[in-house]
Protein backbone atom coordinates (compact mmCIF):
# COMPACT_ATOMS: atom_id res chain seq x y z
CA UNK A 1 0.00 0.00 0.00
CA UNK A 2 0.94 3.19 -0.32
CA UNK A 3 2.58 5.88 2.58
CA UNK A 4 0.56 8.48 3.05
CA UNK A 5 2.62 10.27 5.67
CA UNK A 6 5.67 8.91 7.45
CA UNK A 7 7.16 10.84 10.57
CA UNK A 8 11.14 10.50 11.51
CA UNK A 9 13.13 10.93 14.49
CA UNK A 10 10.68 13.76 15.13
CA UNK A 11 11.09 16.13 18.52
CA UNK A 12 9.41 19.32 19.47
CA UNK A 13 9.93 21.82 21.43
CA UNK A 14 7.57 25.02 22.28
CA UNK A 15 8.46 27.69 23.98
CA UNK A 16 11.25 26.07 25.35
CA UNK A 17 9.39 22.87 26.93
CA UNK A 18 10.05 19.33 25.25
CA UNK A 19 6.28 18.36 23.99
CA UNK A 20 7.17 14.84 21.55
CA UNK A 21 10.81 13.10 21.28
CA UNK A 22 11.95 10.48 19.07
CA UNK A 23 8.35 10.06 17.22
CA UNK A 24 8.98 7.02 14.35
CA UNK A 25 5.76 5.97 12.40
CA UNK A 26 4.06 5.59 9.14
CA UNK A 27 0.72 5.38 8.02
CA UNK A 28 -0.45 4.07 4.46
CA UNK A 29 -3.25 4.45 2.61
CA UNK A 30 -7.00 3.52 3.61
CA UNK A 31 -5.41 3.09 7.42
CA UNK A 32 -7.89 4.74 10.13
CA UNK A 33 -5.69 5.46 13.01
CA UNK A 34 -6.68 6.90 16.57
CA UNK A 35 -3.98 8.91 18.37
CA UNK A 36 -5.06 8.42 22.77
CA UNK A 37 -3.19 9.19 25.46
CA UNK A 38 -3.38 11.57 28.50
CA UNK A 39 -4.13 15.17 28.40
CA UNK A 40 -0.93 17.73 27.85
CA UNK A 41 0.64 14.32 26.21
CA UNK A 42 1.28 15.89 22.45
CA UNK A 43 -1.90 14.28 20.48
CA UNK A 44 -2.96 17.54 19.01
CA UNK A 45 1.20 19.04 18.88
CA UNK A 46 1.74 15.71 16.59
CA UNK A 47 -1.65 16.83 14.45
CA UNK A 48 -0.13 19.95 13.86
CA UNK A 49 3.23 19.41 13.03
CA UNK A 50 2.36 16.35 10.47
CA UNK A 51 0.08 19.42 8.68
CA UNK A 52 3.15 22.10 9.53
CA UNK A 53 1.44 23.93 11.73
CA UNK A 54 4.68 23.90 13.99
CA UNK A 55 7.71 23.34 13.10
CA UNK A 56 10.18 20.15 14.23
CA UNK A 57 13.16 20.70 16.74
CA UNK A 58 14.24 17.47 15.03
CA UNK A 59 13.76 14.84 12.48
CA UNK A 60 11.15 15.58 9.51
CA UNK A 61 7.69 14.74 8.56
CA UNK A 62 6.60 13.55 5.10
CA UNK A 63 3.09 14.44 4.05
CA UNK A 64 1.96 12.15 0.68
CA UNK A 65 5.52 12.03 0.16
CA UNK A 66 6.11 16.16 0.29
CA UNK A 67 6.56 18.86 2.45
CA UNK A 68 3.54 19.32 4.81
CA UNK A 69 3.00 22.57 4.26
CA UNK A 70 2.90 21.64 0.20
CA UNK A 71 0.96 18.40 0.78
CA UNK A 72 -1.67 21.15 1.68
CA UNK A 73 -1.58 23.84 -0.49
CA UNK A 74 -1.92 21.38 -2.95
CA UNK A 75 -5.18 20.37 -1.27
CA UNK A 76 -5.02 16.82 -0.87
CA UNK A 77 -4.97 16.73 2.84
CA UNK A 78 -8.22 17.71 5.30
CA UNK A 79 -8.41 18.51 8.12
CA UNK A 80 -11.50 19.32 11.17
CA UNK A 81 -9.95 21.33 14.51
CA UNK A 82 -11.59 20.60 17.55
CA UNK A 83 -13.29 23.67 17.83
CA UNK A 84 -15.74 24.28 15.37
CA UNK A 85 -14.76 26.66 12.44
CA UNK A 86 -18.26 27.73 11.76
CA UNK A 87 -19.82 30.16 14.84
CA UNK A 88 -22.79 28.57 16.55
CA UNK A 89 -25.36 30.76 14.88
CA UNK A 90 -25.13 30.87 11.06
CA UNK A 91 -27.78 30.84 8.57
CA UNK A 92 -25.46 28.72 6.03
CA UNK A 93 -27.59 25.75 4.97
CA UNK A 94 -25.71 22.44 5.37
CA UNK A 95 -25.62 22.35 1.59
CA UNK A 96 -23.85 25.73 1.78
CA UNK A 97 -21.30 24.65 4.19
CA UNK A 98 -19.98 21.21 1.75
CA UNK A 99 -19.95 23.58 -1.37
CA UNK A 100 -17.08 25.65 0.40
CA UNK A 101 -15.27 22.38 -0.25
CA UNK A 102 -15.40 23.39 -3.97
CA UNK A 103 -13.95 27.00 -3.60
CA UNK A 104 -10.79 26.42 -5.49
CA UNK A 105 -12.58 24.16 -8.12
CA UNK A 106 -13.01 25.30 -11.54
CA UNK A 107 -16.64 23.88 -11.96
CA UNK A 108 -19.89 25.30 -12.47
CA UNK A 109 -21.90 25.95 -9.86
CA UNK A 110 -24.17 23.73 -11.25
CA UNK A 111 -22.28 21.21 -11.24
CA UNK A 112 -20.72 22.18 -7.61
CA UNK A 113 -24.17 22.06 -6.49
CA UNK A 114 -24.60 18.39 -8.27
CA UNK A 115 -21.05 16.69 -6.67
CA UNK A 116 -22.14 18.64 -3.31
CA UNK A 117 -25.47 16.75 -3.05
CA UNK A 118 -23.61 13.82 -3.79
CA UNK A 119 -21.68 14.18 -1.05
CA UNK A 120 -24.34 15.17 1.68
CA UNK A 121 -25.64 11.20 0.55
CA UNK A 122 -22.54 9.78 1.34
CA UNK A 123 -22.71 11.11 4.95
CA UNK A 124 -26.33 11.04 5.35
CA UNK A 125 -27.09 14.29 5.17
CA UNK A 126 -28.86 14.97 1.55
CA UNK A 127 -32.44 14.84 3.86
CA UNK A 128 -30.70 17.67 5.44
CA UNK A 129 -28.98 19.47 2.80
CA UNK A 130 -31.22 23.21 2.71
CA UNK A 131 -31.81 23.16 7.37
CA UNK A 132 -29.49 25.61 8.81
CA UNK A 133 -26.17 23.93 9.73
CA UNK A 134 -27.00 25.92 13.12
CA UNK A 135 -29.79 23.55 13.63
CA UNK A 136 -28.04 20.33 13.69
CA UNK A 137 -27.04 18.27 15.63
CA UNK A 138 -23.40 18.02 17.26
CA UNK A 139 -23.13 14.70 15.42
CA UNK A 140 -25.26 15.67 12.11
CA UNK A 141 -22.82 19.01 12.10
CA UNK A 142 -19.81 16.87 12.25
CA UNK A 143 -21.11 14.22 9.17
CA UNK A 144 -21.63 17.95 7.24
CA UNK A 145 -18.20 19.27 7.94
CA UNK A 146 -16.21 16.20 6.94
CA UNK A 147 -18.84 16.32 3.67
CA UNK A 148 -16.95 19.60 3.45
CA UNK A 149 -13.22 18.12 3.62
CA UNK A 150 -14.09 15.54 1.11
CA UNK A 151 -15.19 17.45 -1.35
CA UNK A 152 -11.44 18.98 -1.57
CA UNK A 153 -10.62 15.35 -2.53
CA UNK A 154 -8.31 14.66 -0.05
CA UNK A 155 -6.17 11.50 0.52
CA UNK A 156 -5.77 11.90 3.69
CA UNK A 157 -7.99 13.40 7.02
CA UNK A 158 -6.69 14.47 10.51
CA UNK A 159 -9.32 14.90 12.95
CA UNK A 160 -9.06 16.56 16.21
CA UNK A 161 -11.50 14.72 18.97
CA UNK A 162 -13.84 14.24 16.11
CA UNK A 163 -16.18 13.33 18.59
CA UNK A 164 -16.39 16.24 21.24
CA UNK A 165 -20.36 17.16 21.71
CA UNK A 166 -21.63 13.86 20.58
CA UNK A 167 -23.86 11.96 22.52
CA UNK A 168 -22.37 7.87 23.66
CA UNK A 169 -25.61 6.21 21.30
CA UNK A 170 -24.45 8.79 18.16
CA UNK A 171 -20.79 7.75 18.49
CA UNK A 172 -20.50 4.42 17.08
CA UNK A 173 -22.82 5.98 14.24
CA UNK A 174 -20.18 8.03 13.44
CA UNK A 175 -17.15 6.27 13.75
CA UNK A 176 -19.42 3.75 11.10
CA UNK A 177 -19.28 6.57 8.69
CA UNK A 178 -15.62 7.21 8.93
CA UNK A 179 -15.14 3.68 7.82
CA UNK A 180 -17.81 4.02 5.18
CA UNK A 181 -15.95 6.76 3.64
CA UNK A 182 -12.70 5.35 3.98
CA UNK A 183 -14.04 2.30 2.39
CA UNK A 184 -15.94 4.00 -0.41
CA UNK A 185 -13.57 6.72 -0.79
CA UNK A 186 -10.24 5.50 0.12
CA UNK A 187 -9.34 8.37 2.09
CA UNK A 188 -6.67 7.71 5.01
CA UNK A 189 -8.31 8.89 8.77
CA UNK A 190 -5.73 9.99 11.32
CA UNK A 191 -8.06 11.27 14.82
CA UNK A 192 -6.82 12.38 17.65
CA UNK A 193 -9.56 11.14 20.57
CA UNK A 194 -10.00 9.90 24.14
CA UNK A 195 -12.89 7.61 23.56
CA UNK A 196 -10.44 4.73 23.17
CA UNK A 197 -12.86 2.07 24.07
CA UNK A 198 -15.61 3.52 21.26
CA UNK A 199 -13.52 3.48 18.66
CA UNK A 200 -11.64 0.05 19.66
CA UNK A 201 -13.91 -1.66 17.25
CA UNK A 202 -13.53 0.90 14.09
CA UNK A 203 -9.29 1.68 13.84
CA UNK A 204 -6.52 -0.11 11.92
CA UNK A 205 -3.83 1.18 14.22
CA UNK A 206 -3.36 2.88 17.76
CA UNK A 207 -0.42 5.48 18.44
CA UNK A 208 0.02 5.65 22.85
CA UNK A 209 1.16 8.95 22.58
CA UNK A 210 2.59 10.90 26.15
CA UNK A 211 5.91 13.19 24.89
CA UNK A 212 6.92 9.32 23.79
CA UNK A 213 5.35 6.63 21.39
CA UNK A 214 4.47 4.30 23.55
CA UNK A 215 2.88 2.14 21.79
CA UNK A 216 1.99 1.89 17.83
CA UNK A 217 0.05 -1.31 17.05
CA UNK A 218 -3.24 -2.60 16.32
CA UNK A 219 -5.91 -2.24 19.22
CA UNK A 220 -5.58 -5.37 20.99
CA UNK A 221 -2.19 -5.49 21.27
CA UNK A 222 -2.78 -1.51 23.22
CA UNK A 223 -4.69 -2.64 25.83
CA UNK A 224 -2.20 -4.14 27.99
CA UNK A 225 -1.75 -3.24 31.71
CA UNK A 226 1.95 -2.57 31.46
CA UNK A 227 1.40 -0.12 28.02
CA UNK A 228 -1.19 1.75 30.05
CA UNK A 229 0.10 2.30 32.87
CA UNK A 230 3.57 3.92 30.73
CA UNK A 231 1.60 5.76 29.07
CA UNK A 232 -0.81 7.35 31.63
CA UNK A 233 1.83 7.07 34.39
CA UNK A 234 -0.07 5.71 37.12
CA UNK A 235 -1.54 2.19 38.16
CA UNK A 236 -4.39 1.50 35.92
CA UNK A 237 -6.54 -1.62 36.18
CA UNK A 238 -8.50 -3.49 33.18
CA UNK A 239 -11.50 -4.70 33.58
CA UNK A 240 -12.72 -7.63 30.87
CA UNK A 241 -15.86 -8.91 30.65
CA UNK A 242 -14.34 -10.87 27.32
CA UNK A 243 -11.03 -11.78 26.71
CA UNK A 244 -12.40 -11.62 22.70
CA UNK A 245 -14.03 -8.51 22.79
CA UNK A 246 -12.03 -5.29 23.44
CA UNK A 247 -15.22 -2.95 22.45
CA UNK A 248 -16.18 0.17 24.94
CA UNK A 249 -19.15 -2.51 26.10
CA UNK A 250 -16.67 -4.84 27.45
CA UNK A 251 -13.85 -2.91 29.06
CA UNK A 252 -13.27 -0.42 31.84
CA UNK A 253 -9.87 1.36 32.98
CA UNK A 254 -9.81 2.16 36.03
CA UNK A 255 -6.63 4.71 37.28
CA UNK A 256 -5.11 4.64 41.20
CA UNK A 257 -3.00 7.45 41.58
Amino acid sequence: MEKVLEVKNLEVALNGKEILKDINLDIFEREIVAIVGPNGGGKTTLLKTCLGFIKPKKGYVRLLGKNPKEAVRIGKVGYLPQKPVLPTKTYLSALDVVLFGFIHSKLSKKEKIKKALDILKIVGMEKHAYRHYSDLSGGQQQRVSIGRVIAQEPKIIFLDEPSTGIDVVAQESFYDFLKKIRDEKGISIVMVTHDVGTVAEFVDKVIGLNKYMHYLGDIKGFFQKDILEKLYGTEVKLLVHSPECVSCEHFHMDFKR
